[in-house]
């Protein structure tokens, strides 16, 4: 039976097949001015295909930056998993464009096909407009990124954090729910994609507020974990037992009572970090990965590479999954290739990594990894993947749980279609 959802993105304006003209589809850009309009129908006119397309882009990120940022940057530095956040950071500086469509499709602003059409968009947008490409925007692809900027994000005068959301925010924080109230068991059986953002509202809260806030913060927490746990995954218990250190740290002692209880009722506490160092790693694989999908990613690449590398010979158990993340990334590039400068890198600190932690990426990780999944996707990814892992011998792997051994077995034998089912019908549960 399909999980229930608490809230669901919104997937865009209609807009009639048959319209195949910039002056035809921008007066469905609502959140623009007619100003702002005609300098995108004058840009096509004129052929400025690329100047019409980032100038349409740029707008619709704006927008979607604006629309999350309601939420409090403090908020987004808990679902970035960056303490170093607060709400004095200026959101443009924080969010790239590929982060915005992710946190915006997990906070419900945009539904699942929205955020894929976005993603392909800004891959384009990033790819055309970098040191790399060699041709230039052709009016096709200029008018699809138009189209999927108005569709899914102009189209809307306000777009607005989902109304289910916003209350159900409002009443975690508000009184502590029993296990038997309709949102609760929806939010218990809801894909990782939604206990992931669930979990960040209350350890955000539990780390911030103080009082009544804070005890239902405590006690929704308490409720829900023993029977989300097993879903969760690696990073998403890190985080949680960090929350544990925070609070200890601070010697606020109401939480600390109350996360330590929590984490004694799922046996919870191998998941508390023993020092910062995790930290460290964790940040300096998020801004490699942020790298990756940045403009001019394979001229930057290198240096965000080499500067998690250099952090240290053995990654900390928290970050085990982040830096994996991360190092893949690079070696399976995008669709337009790879950094050859940073690939070498990568490999060789993947090759580090021993065959026992490559288990354990295998059993805990890979299946909540969506970002890795949305690259297995794609043929040539599948046969980087099965390359290195038959290279330094990591392809004896048996008994990972059943669907998960499929996937790792299909990327050893390079069948891609199978991959790419396995990889979709993993990021379907996720999300």
């Amino acid at each position: 039976m399909k999980a229930l959802q608490l809230w669901q993105g919104p997937n865009g304006i209609e807009i009639p097949p048959a319209i195949k003209e910039p002056a035809e589809i921008v007066p469905f850009a609502t959140y623009l001015t007619p100003v702002q309009q005609t300098r995108i129908v004058n840009a096509f006119n004129g052929g400025a295909f690329d100047m019409a397309a980032e100038y349409a882009w740029k707008k619709a990120m704006v927008k979607l930056k604006d629309t999350i940022g309601t939420l409090g940057m403090t908020f987004i530095g808990e679902m970035l998993n960056r303490p170093d956040i607060d709400e004095y950071s200026p959101i443009d500086s924080i969010l790239t464009d590929y982060s915005t469509i992710q946190l915006a499709e997990q906070l419900g602003v945009i539904g699942k096909t929205a955020a894929l059409k976005l993603k392909q968009a800004n891959e384009l947008i990033t790819h055309y407009f970098s040191k790399d490409a060699t041709e230039e925007l052709d009016f096709v692809e200029a008018f699809d990124i138009v189209k999927t900027s108005v569709k899914y994000i102009l189209g809307e005068q306000d777009i607005s954090i989902a109304l289910k959301f916003s209350n159900f925010r409002d009443r975690l924080l508000a009184e502590t729910m029993s296990l038997h109230d309709s949102q609760m068991d929806q939010v218990i059986n809801s894909p990782v994609f939604y206990l992931r953002t669930v979990i960040t509202i209350l350890i955000t809260a539990i780390k911030t507020e103080i009082g009544a806030k804070l005890e239902n913060a405590l006690g929704n927490l308490n409720t829900m974990l023993p029977h989300i746990w097993q879903k969760l995954g690696e990073n998403d218990k890190w985080n949680i037992g960090s929350t544990y250190r925070d609070v200890t740290a601070a010697g606020n002692s109401t939480a600390i009572s109350g996360v330590k209880t929590a984490l004694s009722k799922v046996g919870g506490f191998d998941y508390v970090p023993e020092n910062l160092r995790s930290n460290t790693f964790i940040k300096a694989a998020k801004q490699l990965v942020d790298t990756h999908f940045a403009f001019n990613n394979f001229y930057n690449e290198p240096i965000a590479v080499r500067k998690l590398a250099t952090l240290g010979k053995t990654i900390p158990a928290p970050a085990l999954m982040d830096c994996i993340q991360a190092y893949l990334v690079v070696i399976l590039g995008n669709n337009w290739g790879r950094s050859d400068a940073a690939v070498p890198i990568a490999e060789t600190e993947l090759a580090k990594i021993t065959a026992d932690r490559w288990l354990k990426y295998f059993e805990k990780g890979i299946a909540n990894d969506d970002i890795i999944l949305e690259k297995l996707k794609i043929a040539e990814k599948v046969t980087f993947l099965s390359n290195f892992l038959i290279k330094y011998e990591l392809n004896d792997f048996i008994d990972l749980p059943h669907k998960v051994q499929q996937l790792y077995n299909s990327i050893l034998n390079k069948k891609a279609a199978t991959t790419k089912r396995i990889s979709e019908e993993f990021l379907n549960e996720i999300k």
